[in-house]
C-alpha cells in the first residue's frame, strides 16, 4: 500500500526516534536528486533579430513552472551588464509567481554580450564539490563573447572563460547546458562548456523552438517521474499527490479541456479548487493537487511533447546516462523503484513489474527492448530490485532519446533521457586528384575520446555477388589517422566498403564498432560473356530412297592406299593366273592339233599303203 503525505508524516511521528537514522539516510539520498539550477538569459541587442517576439518570456515561464519544489534556482539576465532577474531561492508557489511576473521584463536592450561576467556572478556562492544538490548552469545566448569594441579584450575574456571559469565549474561538479539561438553564436565555446562538464548543447535557429528545448533541459535537470500519455489519456494511481500537465497547442486551437474520472470536464476558466492553470503563448501548464485516481483525458490536439509530470511516493529511479558518449560503447542503465524514499526489493512487487526501453534516433523509433532483473547479461544480480538495460548497441550517431516505461498491477511510470552518440572515427572516401580511377580512403580517429594504440581495424570490399577483397590500411600523416587507396578500375559494378573497429575509449571502456558502409563504384568495363555456340539445326528427315547398295564408308588415305594396292596386286595376280591359264590352254590346244594332225597323216599313209 502507498501512503499519501499525511499518512507518511503520522507514521514518522509514531515511530519517533526509532526511525531517526533511517529518515536521515533517506533524506540524504533524496537530497542528491535535488537540483540547483542557475538560468542565464541573453538580453543583448542582437536578440531583437533572433527573438523579435520575445519568446524567451513564455519559455522561461514554462521552465520555472516545471521546476519541482525541492529545487533551488535563480535567473540572471546579461548584456553589457548582469542583472539578477529572479533572486536565488527555494522553488515554491511564491517563487514561481515572482518568476513568471519578472519574465515580462526580458527584452533586448544590451549593447554587448558579457558571458564571462554572468557566469562569475551566477556561481559566486558555490564552494567545492556539490553536496546535497546537483548543480546546473543553463546558458541561453545568440552571440559571441563581446565585452568591448576592442577585439583583443573580447579574445582575452573568452580565454578566461576557458582557462579560469571552466576549471571552476568542473571543480564544483556543475553541468553547463548551453543553447545557441543563432548561427553566429560562438558554437565552439558553447560546445566546449557543455562537453567538458557533461552538460547538454543545443543550437536552434528559431525562437519558436525554445520551449521544447527548455523541456529537454528540464528533463535532464529535474529528472521527473511522468505518466504514459496514450491517445491523450493517462492513469492516476493512489500514490500520486500532484499532477502537472504540459499541453502544447497552436494559438488557433480550441481551449484545452481536462476530463477527470468523475466525468465533468473543465478548462482554464472553470477549473475547480486545487487546480492551478497557467495559459501562455503556445502551451497550457496546469497543476492538479490530490488528483482522483483513475483514467484522465486531455481534450486537445495530441503532441509528442505533451507531458504528465507527477509528484508521488512511488518513484522510478534510473541512473543518469552521460550526455555524450562514443558510438560503439555500451553502457549499463539501471532502473529501480522507491516508496517514500526507500528502495523496493519485495519479490511480490518486482515479479509483477514489466519494464521496457525504446530508443529514437535519426532513423526513427526502434522496437522496445525489455529491461530485466534476472542476473543475466549486464544485470548484476537477479531479484535485487535493479533492472538493467545495456545502452548503445545498434544506435546511429547523433541525438538519441531513450523512453523508459514501467507498468505494474496498479501503476504506470515513464522517464526520458536524451544523449548524443558521437562517431569516434570519421570515414571519408574521395577521388584522387591525379588519377580519376583511384579513390582515397581516410579514417580519422578522435584521439580525445579513443586510445588509438588500442584500435584494431578490418576493412574490406564486398561485391554484389559476395566476393570480398581486403583493403590494406596504412598510417596517415595525422596522429591516429589511417589511409588506403582503392583502384576502381579493378572493380566491376558497385562494391560496399565495410570497416569494423575494436579498441578502448580513453575511459577504458571496450569499443566495438561497425562504421556506416560506403559505396565504391567500379569503373572497369563489364566483361562480355562468351557467345554460346549456335545450336545445330535439327536434321531434316528425308524420305527413304530406293534400296541400293550402301555406299562404302570413307576411310582414311592410308587405309585407302593399302586397299587399292591390295586390289591392284590381286588383279595383277588374277591377270597372271588368267594369262598363265590361257597360255597353257593354247599350248595344249596346239599340242592337240599337232597330235591330231599327226594322226591324220598317219592314217593317210596307212591308206595309201593298203592300196
Amino acid at each position: 500500500m502507498f501512503y499519501r503525505e499525511s499518512a507518511g508524516n503520522w507514521l514518522l511521528r509514531l515511530w519517533g526516534a526509532a526511525l531517526l537514522l533511517v529518515v536521515s539516510t533517506v533524506a540524504l539520498a533524496e537530497n542528491g536528486d535535488r537540483a540547483d539550477a542557475r538560468i542565464l538569459i541573453d538580453i543583448s541587442g542582437s536578440m531583437k533579430q533572433n527573438d523579435p517576439q520575445n519568446l524567451r518570456r513564455p519559455a522561461l515561464r514554462m521552465l520555472v513552472g516545471l521546476l519541482p519544489r525541492e529545487t533551488r534556482a535563480g535567473v540572471w539576465t546579461f548584456g553589457q551588464y548582469v542583472n539578477m532577474l529572479i533572486p536565488l531561492g527555494q522553488v515554491d508557489g511564491k517563487w514561481k509567481d515572482k518568476a513568471r511576473s519578472e519574465a515580462d521584463n526580458i527584452a533586448s536592450p544590451g549593447q554587448f554580450t558579457n558571458i564571462e561576467e554572468v557566469i562569475k556572478r551566477a556561481i559566486a556562492d558555490w564552494e567545492g564539490p556539490a553536496s546535497g544538490y546537483q548543480r546546473h548552469l543553463i546558458l541561453l545566448t545568440d552571440g559571441m563573447v563581446d565585452i568591448s569594441n576592442n577585439p583583443h579584450k573580447n579574445a582575452a575574456s573568452r580565454q578566461r572563460i576557458l582557462e579560469q571559469l571552466l576549471p571552476r565549474l568542473r571543480a564544483h561538479s556543475a553541468q553547463v547546458h548551453t543553447i545557441a539561438l543563432s548561427e553566429r553564436a560562438d558554437h565552439d565555446l558553447m560546445q566546449t562548456l557543455s562537453r567538458e562538464t557533461g552538460g547538454w548543447y543545443e543550437q536552434v535557429n528559431d525562437a519558436e523552438q525554445l520551449k521544447r528545448v527548455f523541456l529537454r533541459i528540464f528533463e535532464r535537470v529535474g529528472r521527473p517521474d511522468t505518466l504514459p500519455l496514450t491517445d491523450n489519456s493517462f492513469l492516476v494511481d493512489n500514490s500520486i499527490q500532484e499532477v502537472t500537465l504540459l499541453v502544447f497547442r497552436q494559438e488557433s486551437a480550441e481551449p484545452t479541456r481536462v476530463l477527470p474520472p468523475s466525468g465533468e470536464s473543465f478548462d482554464a476558466s472553470t477549473a475547480p479548487q486545487g487546480v492551478n492553470w497557467h495559459r501562455d503563448v503556445g502551451y497550457d501548464l496546469l497543476t492538479i493537487s490530490q488528483p482522483d485516481t483513475g483514467e484522465w483525458h486531455i481534450q486537445a490536439p495530441m503532441d509528442p511533447d505533451n507531458r504528465v509530470i507527477v509528484v508521488t511516493d512511488l518513484k522510478m529511479r534510473a541512473s543518469q546516462l552521460p550526455s555524450r558518449f562514443v558510438r560503439g560503447e555500451q553502457l549499463p542503465l539501471t532502473v529501480s523503484f522507491t516508496n517514500q524514499g526507500k528502495q523496493i526489493v519485495r519479490k511480490e512487487f518486482l515479479d509483477v513489474v514489466t519494464l521496457e526501453g525504446r530508443f529514437s534516433d535519426s532513423r526513427g523509433s526502434a522496437e522496445a527492448q525489455p529491461i530485466f532483473d534476472n542476473g543475466e547479461a549486464a544485470d548484476k544480480a537477479a531479484g535485487d530490485g535493479e533492472f538493467t538495460l545495456l545502452v548503445g548497441n545498434g544506435l546511429s550517431a547523433g541525438k538519441v532519446e531513450l523512453l523508459i516505461r514501467a507498468e505494474g498491477k496498479t501503476f504506470q511510470r515513464e522517464q526520458r533521457q536524451t544523449f548524443e552518440l558521437v562517431d569516434p572515427i570519421v570515414m571519408r572516401l574521395k577521388p584522387d586528384g591525379d588519377d580519376d580511377a583511384l579513390q582515397q580512403l581516410s579514417l580519422r580517429t578522435d584521439v580525445e575520446l579513443i586510445d588509438p594504440a588500442t584500435l584494431v581495424f578490418q576493412a574490406e570490399l564486398v561485391s554484389p555477388t559476395g566476393e570480398t577483397r581486403s583493403v590494406e590500411l596504412q598510417p596517415g600523416t595525422e596522429a591516429g589517422a589511417l589511409e588506403a587507396s582503392i583502384n576502381s578500375a579493378e572493380l566491376v559494378g558497385d562494391w560496399t566498403l565495410s570497416v569494423s573497429v575494436q579498441g578502448q575509449t580513453r575511459d577504458g571502456a571496450e569499443l566495438e564498432l561497425l562504421l556506416d558502409p560506403l559505396t565504391v563504384q567500379g569503373t572497369s568495363a563489364v566483361a562480355e560473356k562468351p557467345l554460346e555456340p549456335a545450336p545445330e539445326p535439327e536434321p531434316v528427315v528425308e524420305p527413304e530412297p530406293p534400296l541400293s547398295p550402301p555406299a562404302p564408308e570413307p576411310e582414311d588415305s592410308f587405309t585407302q592406299d593399302v586397299t587399292l594396292f591390295g586390289i591392284a596386286n590381286l588383279l595383277l595376280a588374277l591377270l597372271v593366273v588368267v594369262v598363265t591359264w590361257f597360255m597353257r590352254r593354247r599350248k595344249k590346244a596346239s599340242e592337240f592339233q599337232v597330235e591330231e594332225a599327226g594322226s591324220a597323216e598317219k592314217g593317210v599313209d596307212e591308206g595309201e599303203s593298203e592300196k
